[in-house]
Formats: C-alpha cells, sequence, structure tokens
C-alpha cells in the first residue's frame, strides 16, 4: 500500500479518505505535544521475570506479567504494555506455531481491555538487508503478510513500532508507557519515522 504521504497529496488526509468509505480509522490521533521530549525520570517500570535481556531504567522492578515484557507501576498504569523484540525475535514470532501462540497473547491481552505495543529493535529495511546476508533466510512476504494480518485483526489492542535499534528502543519505551492510552489510536510508526526525517533534515542542512 502507498504510504501516508501519497494519501495525503491526494486526498487531503488518510483519516477524510477514511470517512469518505465509511471506513473506521482506528489510528487517527495526533501524537500529544511534547511526546519525545517528555520527562521520563518519575515513572518506574516493571519488567517481566521471564524477559532474557532486559534494558535498564533509573527506576524498575522484576514482575511477572501476563503478557508483554514491561509496563509500568501506578500512578502511571493503564493498561499499557510493551512487548520488546530483537529482529531475530520478530521474524521468529511471525513464523510457523509461533505466530498462533503469538495470537493467543494478544487475545489476552484484549480480554483484559490492554494495548500491547510490539517494539522491534531493528528497521523495516535492516531487516531485508541482514536477511540477503543470513544463511538461514527467512520468508519474508509470509512475514509481512502475518505482520498485516496482526496489524488488521487486533488493530483495537496491538500495534507494531520499529525503534531502529535498542537504544531507540530504551528512550521509546518510557515514553510510550508515560502516555499509555493517549497513544493508543496513534500511528506511532508514522510519527517516529517524522522525527527521524526531521532531526536527518536539520543534520543535512548544518553539513550544507
Amino acid at each position: 500500500m502507498p504510504n501516508i504521504e501519497v494519501y495525503k497529496n491526494i486526498f487531503g488526509s488518510y483519516s477524510k479518505l477514511c470517512k469518505d468509505l465509511d471506513l473506521i480509522n482506528f489510528l487517527n490521533k495526533k501524537i500529544p505535544e511534547g511526546f519525545f521530549n517528555s520527562n521520563v525520570d518519575q515513572i518506574k517500570i516493571f519488567v517481566d521475570t521471564r524477559e532474557q535481556k532486559p534494558i535498564s531504567f533509573p527506576k524498575e522492578d522484576s514482575m511477572k506479567l501476563d503478557f508483554g515484557d514491561y509496563t509500568c507501576s501506578a500512578p502511571h498504569y493503564d493498561y499499557t504494555y510493551i512487548d520488546r523484540k530483537s529482529e531475530g525475535d520478530f521474524k521468529s514470532t511471525l513464523s510457523g506455531d509461533n505466530f498462533e501462540r503469538f495470537k493467543r497473547e494478544i487475545e489476552r491481552a484484549r480480554k483484559f481491555n490492554s494495548y500491547i505495543f510490539v517494539l522491534v529493535e531493528s528497521d523495516i529495511e535492516k531487516i531485508k538487508k541482514n536477511n540477503l546476508f543470513t544463511p538461514y533466510k527467512s520468508k519474508l512476504p509470509y512475514i509481512w503478510h502475518n505482520l498485516k494480518t496482526i496489524s488488521q485483526d487486533y488493530k483495537d489492542c496491538c500495534q507494531f513500532v520499529f525503534a531502529g535499534n535498542r537504544n531507540g528502543l530504551k528512550k521509546l519505551i518510557p515514553k510510550i508507557l508515560l502516555y499509555g492510552k493517549k497513544i493508543w489510536n496513534v500511528d506511532m510508526q508514522y510519527f517516529i519515522n517524522l522525527k527521524i526525517n526531521e532531526r536527518t533534515t536539520r543534520k543535512d542542512n548544518m553539513v550544507a
């Protein structure tokens, strides 16, 4: 499908197109102002006891979570969870029997009126490139298909976000947990990409 900018150029906005076609656009909110610069020092993060490669935070504690790898404590807790995926985890999760297991996990989150942000420690271009050079190639078209299936079937309780790398993921986790329900209907990847493009443009201008 075309990216969001194509819809904006042709129809004015993606939301307007959905309205004209009588379709429900779940990701219809703008990102809260100040999201990327928010102070997250006050938030305490719970890390699942089964997390294999946990990310450390200034304020954290271990807890066995019903789903996901990270959530936060009161007063910020609002049924928002984060499931961390390395590049290998991401491909494995959306393949074979693991795919059905993952869907059951999301079903549990939906049952408890919760929302899971699946944060991947890579981006799509890196995944494509790395798959070319690994001796154990994944069937990426099959993985992209399953990604789209999950995104459509569980759009009310799950969203995938490609953080680029582990450092990007560490920055995003506390911000996402701090804002919680306020960003359930925000297309996080779109606004993250906008932010990245802004930084790239500034750097290019400085060099020029």
